[in-house]
């Protein structure tokens, strides 16, 4: 798992987008953005998010859409999902006035025809995937065109600026702070001190943070920890314990409970696994 408040999108081969089903074992992904609509379409289990500081729950067949530039985080017991994502470049060079919209953020399956449609076009983008016949690149390109179609004309709304100043406002406070926590985590991070990065009570600031992340500031802090320490586990022979003062994780309990959060295993066997 990378961590990053700003998440780089690796595409899928010629699509121009990311497709690809996902199975997810036990686990969250910290607080993140990045200049692509996503789609995730859970196809079994339960999925949790928090999207620009409001809370959802996913069921088999709901549809979630995170609009560009919002930040999210989500946490699953586990879960087989489907995800596509397209840059914010190139939904503008479809659409004039993209940064004017917003989709809506969850859709269910219903027997409406309206959402009958977006599901189909949905389902036949994932069977050509799955097939892949001779140039499937263009079948595919065809059937996210009318996915988006639908996706516009039936769950979209115009607004004067895609997301109002105050929202905006405070999510780059947030990752702002996100930011220096990734820059800084090896040392010793005090929620005083970042508090003080936005000039704010230390009060305020658990809410607000907690209301963007979903986590608590020492939370998020022991994720980048331990998030980082993981790829050590793989690179070197190093003790946890040497690997746990090198990232600045003091509490073996609390690191052993975020690491298995994380990765759904203990330590020593997430490294044999990798070796």
């Amino acid at each position: 798992m990378e961590l990053q408040y700003y998440e780089t999108i690796r595409e899928t081969g010629h699509l121009q987008v990311r497709f690809e089903p996902v199975l997810s074992p036990a686990g969250v992904f910290p607080a993140h953005w990045h200049e692509y609509v996503e789609i995730l379409y859970i196809k079994d289990g339960v999925l949790s998010a928090i999207v620009q500081a409001v809370e959802y729950e996913l069921h088999t067949g709901d549809l979630m859409i995170i609009n560009s530039g919002d930040l999210h985080m989500t946490r699953t017991p586990g879960c087989h999902y489907l995800i596509l994502q397209i840059s914010a470049r190139q939904l503008r060079s479809y659409l004039p006035d993209f940064d004017q919209l917003r989709f809506d953020t969850l859709i269910s399956y219903t027997k409406s025809k309206q959402n009958a449609q977006l599901f189909s076009a949905l389902h036949a983008m994932e069977t050509i995937f799955q097939e892949q016949p001779h140039h499937y690149e263009l079948l595919f390109t065809a059937r996210l065109y009318e996915f988006l179609y639908i996706l516009c004309r039936d769950h979209c709304t115009t607004t004067a600026s895609t997301v109002t100043a105050d929202s905006d406002r405070d999510r780059l406070r947030i990752t702002r702070v996100m930011q220096w926590i990734r820059e800084h985590y090896q040392e010793n991070l005090t929620l005083d001190t970042a508090a003080s990065l936005l000039a704010v009570s230390r009060e305020y600031f658990c809410r607000l943070f907690k209301k963007y992340t979903g986590q608590t500031f020492l939370e998020y802090l022991n994720d980048v920890r331990t998030i980082h320490l993981a790829k050590d586990l793989s690179a070197c022979d190093d003790t946890i314990t040497s690997l746990m003062e090198k990232h600045g994780l003091t509490n073996y309990k609390i690191f052993l409970r975020t690491f298995r959060k994380l990765y759904g295993t203990s330590p020593q066997k997430f490294r044999k696994g990798k070796s």
